[in-house]
C-alpha cells in the first residue's frame, strides 16, 4: 500500500519544524498549557467568535436557511466562510503552537480583525436590505404588468370577420419541485443543501381565476387513459398472438401454454394480480376457441390407462397428447359455463361486462358444436346451449337458434339432431310451454323429408308374411333349403356392401326425431292453444304436414278447425294462413281418402287473401304461394268452376297491391293454372253475359259470388307496369298462354316456378332485376329562345333607342342608358 500525501499550510510546517529543531522546556510547557486552559474557558462561555460560526455550521436549520439566501443572491458565502472559518481553524492550531512574543502579536491581530467586523456586517446588511427592495418592487411591477391575448373571432352579419383582444394579468408558470419518494434521498438532499427543480423557458398567461383554481399536481385526461388502454390492448394482441401462433406450430409439447390465455381469460389476472381489460378477455377466448377448432379431431378420443398396459413409444406420445388435450378442453368448457352462468342463475351479476363476457362465451360454445359435434363433452355444451335457447337476452339465443339450424342441416349420423330435440322436448315440457320462440323455430331447420310413421305396421305386416312363408320353407326338401340358405347369406352381402344397414339405422333415427317433433307440437295444440309459441308451431306443423300420421290427421284438422272458429279475433293472419296450409298439405297427400269437406277452410283462405300488401308484411306473400299450390294446383279436379275462378280473381286483384317479385309469383301460378285446365278462358272474355249474375268482390264465399261474370281487367293495368318481365307476363296471360308465336315467354322466364320467380326477381337487397342500363352520354342541346312582347310597337321602339345609343357612344365605353326614361318620353 502507497502513502498517502496530506498537504498542509506553510505556516503549520513552519511551527512544526521549529517546535522540532528547538524542543521547549517544562517551564514553556506550563505557560502553553495554562494559555490553552484559559482558551477552553473562553470558548465555553461563547466569546470564541471560532466557536460560535462552528455551532452554526452545526445547527441544519441555519444551513439551510443560509443555502437558500445563498441560491437566490441574497448573501455572499464566499468571503464570510474563507475568511472567518478558514483563517479562525488555521490560527487555533497555530495559538497551542505558539509562545511569548509570538502569541501576544497573534492575539493583536485578532483584536484588529474584530474591530473592523462589524464594520463588514453592516455593508453585509445594508446590501441584503437593497437586494429585497429591489425583488419587492420587481413583484409589483409584474403584478401590475397586462398582457394582450387574442380572442375567438365573430362574425358580423354582413359577413365581416371581427377579431377581439383582452388584457389579462401576467403569471409565470411556477416551478414545480419534483417529489422525493425515498426519504433517505430527501435527508440526503436536505445535508447537502441542494434543491432540485425543474425550471421552464416558458410562461403560462391565465386568469387569476384560473390560476388559483388550478390544481398543484397533473392531472390525467381520458385521452390519456384511452392512449393508455390502446397500449396495453395492443401489446396483448401481440402477446396472445405468440402464445397461438406456438401452440399451433407444434400442439404436442405447447399445450401447457393455453393455461397463460385462461389466466388472460380471468377478471383478474393471478399471475399479476390486476385486472383484464374485457376486451384483452373477449380475444382470449375467440383464440382460444379458434385453437380447439383446428386441433380437435373428428373423432371421439378415448382414454387408455398407460400405467395398466403396456404400449409402444409412438402410441405413448399419443395418448399423453389427447389426454393433455382433453383435459384443456374440459377446463376451457368449465370456465365458459361459469361466464354463462352468471347470468342464467338466480341472484347472479348481470352487469353489463358480464352479459358481453356471456354472449362472448354462447358464440364459442356454438362454434364448437358445429365444428366438432362428435368429440367428447359436446353433448354437454348441446345441453347447456338448449338452456340458453330460453334466455332472456335475444343476442344470445339467435346465435344458438343458427347453431341448431346448421347442425340439423349438416349432421349426418342423427345421433347430435336427435339428442338436441329430446333435450328441447324436456326443456318445453318442464316449463310448461312457456318458452321462447326460438324453442320452436329453430326445428325448422331439420331435413325430413321421406320418413313414414307408418313403417311400424307395415313392419309388422311384413313380418306375418315372413313367417308365413318360412313355415312354407320348412316343408321344403333338404337340398331346396340349402340353396335358400346361400341366396340369403349372399343378399345379406349385397346389402352391406350397398351400406343398407346404414340407410335403415339413419332412417330409425329420423322417425325417431319426427316422432319427438310432432309430439311437441301436439303437446301445445291440445293443453295450450292460446300459448305464444303458437304462430311456429302452425308454421313447423305446416312444414312437415307430409309425414304425419294417417292416424292423427282427422283429430288435428279438428283441432285447427276450432282454432281458426274460436279465436280467430285472437289469432293473427300469419297463424290463420299457417293453420289454412297445414290442412290443405294434409288433404293433398294421404289426407285424400278422408271424407271431409274442406268448404270451410276455403272460405278462411280466400277472406284473408287481400292481407298481405307491399308494407312490411310482404315477405309474409310466400305462405299463401304455397297454399296455392295445394288449392289451384295439386286440388284442381276436386274444385268446381266457380270456385276456381274466384281464386284467380281474386290472386290477380291482390297482384296489384304487391311488390313486382310478388306480382311475377302471382302471374306465373295464374299462368300454371291456365295450362292446366281450359275453363278459365272464360275470364279473358269480356262478354258480360257469359255468367249468371254480377260479380261481388266483397262477398267472402268463393263459391257464391258469380266470378264467372267478370273478366281479368287487371291485365290491361299490369300491361304498364314499371317492370319489364310483368309486362310480358300478363300480355303473355292476355294471348291465352301461348306456347310459341305472339306473346309466349322467353325461355329462361317461362321455365321459372312462381316460388323461384319470387326469390330471382326480389329486390329487398336494392339489386333490381333485370339491371337497369346507364344512359348515354350527350350534350344537352340549347334552343334560342323567343322573346314576347305584351306591347306590340315596343319592340320597334326599344331597337330604335338602341341603334341610336350604340351610334351615338364609341365602341370603348359601355353602354348603359335608361330605358323606363326613354319609354316616358315617348309616351308623353
Amino acid at each position: 500500500m502507497g502513502t498517502k500525501k496530506v498537504k498542509i499550510s506553510s505556516v503549520k510546517r513552519a511551527a512544526h519544524l521549529k517546535a522540532k529543531k528547538t524542543p521547549l522546556t517544562k517551564q514553556q510547557q506550563q505557560k502553553v498549557k495554562q494559555k490553552q486552559e484559559q482558551l477552553r474557558s473562553k470558548r465555553e462561555q461563547g466569546q470564541n467568535i471560532f466557536s460560535q460560526k462552528a455551532h452554526k455550521r452545526d445547527n441544519l436549520a441555519q444551513r439551510k436557511k443560509r443555502n437558500k439566501q445563498a441560491s437566490l443572491g441574497q448573501l455572499n458565502v464566499s468571503d464570510d466562510d474563507e475568511d472567518g472559518v478558514g483563517d479562525g481553524d488555521m490560527l487555533d492550531n497555530v495559538a497551542d503552537m505558539l509562545d511569548g512574543d509570538d502569541l501576544a502579536l497573534l492575539q493583536e491581530r485578532n483584536k484588529r480583525k474584530r474591530k473592523a467586523q462589524p464594520e463588514e456586517q453592516q455593508l453585509q446588511q445594508h446590501s441584503v436590505g437593497l437586494e429585497m427592495e429591489y425583488r419587492s418592487a420587481s413583484k409589483k411591477e409584474l403584478a401590475a404588468k397586462k398582457v394582450k391575448v387574442d380572442l375567438l373571432p365573430i362574425k358580423s352579419r354582413d359577413g365581416e370577420i371581427i377579431t377581439r383582444t383582452t388584457e389579462v394579468d401576467y403569471v409565470p408558470k411556477p416551478k414545480q419541485r419534483k417529489a422525493v419518494q425515498d426519504k433517505n434521498e430527501e435527508a440526503e438532499d436536505d445535508d447537502s443543501g441542494v434543491s432540485v427543480y425543474e425550471d421552464s423557458d416558458d410562461d403560462v398567461v391565465n386568469d387569476a381565476e384560473a390560476a388559483e383554481s388550478a390544481p398543484k399536481a397533473r392531472m390525467i385526461s381520458t385521452a390519456d387513459l384511452m392512449i393508455a388502454r390502446q397500449q396495453e390492448i395492443e401489446r396483448q394482441k401481440y402477446r396472445i398472438g405468440i402464445i397461438c401462433s406456438g401452440i399451433l406450430e407444434k400442439p404436442e409439447d405447447k399445450m401447457r401454454n393455453l393455461n397463460a390465455l385462461y389466466e388472460l381469460m380471468d377478471e383478474v389476472n393471478t399471475t399479476t394480480g390486476l385486472p383484464n381489460l374485457i376486451t384483452v378477455r373477449r380475444l382470449a377466448i375467440i383464440s382460444v376457441t379458434e385453437i380447439f377448432k383446428d386441433i380437435l379431431p373428428e373423432y371421439r378420443v378415448g382414454q387408455v390407462d398407460t400405467k395398466m398396459q403396456t404400449v409402444r413409444k409412438a402410441t405413448l406420445e399419443r395418448v399423453t397428447y389427447e389426454n393433455a388435450m382433453l383435459q384443456q378442453f374440459k377446463k376451457f368448457l368449465q370456465k365458459l359455463e361459469f361466464l354463462t352462468a352468471t347470468v342464467t342463475k338466480r341472484g347472479g351479476q348481470r352487469t353489463p361486462k358480464a352479459i358481453i363476457m356471456a354472449a362472448v362465451a354462447v358464440d364459442s360454445m356454438c362454434e364448437i358444436l358445429a365444428a366438432h359435434p362428435y368429440f367428447n363433452y359436446v353433448q354437454n355444451i348441446a345441453q347447456l346451449l338448449v338452456y340458453m335457447l330460453n334466455c332472456n337476452y335475444a343476442n344470445m339465443r339467435a346465435s344458438v337458434h343458427k347453431c341448431f339450424r346448421t347442425l340439423f342441416s349438416t349432421d349426418k349420423k342423427l345421433d347430435m339432431s336427435l339428442f338436441v330435440v329430446r333435450r328441447i322436448n324436456h326443456l318445453i315440457k318442464t316449463k310448461e310451454n312457456n318458452v321462447h320462440l326460438e324453442c320452436i323455430t329453430c326445428l325448422m331447420g331439420l331435413k325430413i323429408k321421406n320418413v313414414n310413421l307408418d313403417a311400424e305396421k307395415e313392419n309388422e305386416l311384413k313380418q306375418k308374411k315372413l313367417e308365413s312363408h318360412r313355415q312354407r320353407l320348412l316343408s321344403l326338401s333338404k337340398k331346396e333349403r340349402k340353396r335358400r340358405k346361400k341366396l340369403t347369406e349372399l343378399n345379406k352381402e349385397l346389402d352391406e356392401t350397398r351400406a343398407e344397414e346404414n340407410k335403415q339405422t339413419k332412417h330409425h333415427k329420423l322417425t325417431e326425431i319426427i316422432k319427438m317433433v310432432f309430439t311437441i307440437y301436439f303437446r301445445v295444440l291440445k293443453n295450450d292453444p292460446t300459448s305464444r309459441v303458437l304462430s311456429a308451431i302452425l308454421e313447423g306443423l305446416a312444414e312437415f304436414a307430409h309425414v304425419i300420421n294417417l292416424e292423427f290427421f282427422s283429430d288435428l284438422i279438428d283441432v285447427l278447425n276450432r282454432i281458426l272458429e274460436e279465436q280467430e279475433e285472437e289469432l293473427g293472419y300469419r297463424e290463420q294462413l299457417h293453420c289454412i296450409q297445414t290442412i290443405f298439405v294434409i288433404l293433398s297427400g294421404q289426407g285424400e281418402v278422408l271424407n271431409i269437406d274442406p268448404i270451410r277452410f276455403y272460405q278462411h283462405f280466400y277472406r284473408n287473401m287481400l292481407v298481405v300488401n307491399a308494407g312490411k308484411n310482404h315477405a309474409d306473400f310466400s305462405i299463401i304461394l304455397r297454399t296455392m299450390d295445394e288449392v289451384l294446383v295439386k286440388r284442381r279436379r276436386n274444385m268446381s268452376q266457380q270456385r276456381l275462378m274466384a281464386f284467380v280473381k281474386r290472386l290477380l286483384t291482390g297482384s296489384l297491391h304487391l311488390l313486382h317479385h310478388g306480382t311475377l309469383a302471382s302471374l306465373a301460378t295464374i299462368k300454371q293454372t291456365f295450362q292446366l285446365t281450359s275453363v278459365l278462358d272464360a275470364l279473358l272474355d269480356t262478354d258480360a253475359s257469359y255468367g249468371s249474375g254480377r260479380y261481388d268482390p266483397e262477398l267472402e264465399d268463393p263459391e257464391y259470388c258469380n266470378a264467372a261474370s267478370t273478366s281479368l281487367y287487371e291485365l290491361a293495368l299490369l300491361a304498364r307496369h314499371y317492370h319489364p318481365t310483368v309486362r310480358r307476363m300478363a300480355a303473355h296471360i292476355a294471348n291465352g298462354v301461348p306456347a310459341s308465336g305472339e306473346g309466349a315467354l322467353p325461355t329462361e322466364i317461362g321455365k321459372l316456378t312462381a316460388h323461384e320467380l319470387f326469390e330471382q326477381y326480389d329486390s329487398t337487397q336494392m339489386v333490381f332485376n333485370p339491371s337497369i342500363p346507364l344512359p348515354n352520354k350527350c350534350e344537352p342541346k340549347l334552343k334560342k329562345g323567343r322573346r314576347m312582347f305584351i306591347r306590340e310597337n315596343f319592340r320597334k321602339h326599344y331597337q330604335q333607342v338602341l341603334q341610336r345609343e350604340v351610334e351615338g357612344r364609341s365602341s370603348q365605353k359601355l353602354l348603359q342608358f335608361d330605358f323606363l326614361s326613354e319609354l316616358n318620353k315617348q309616351t308623353l
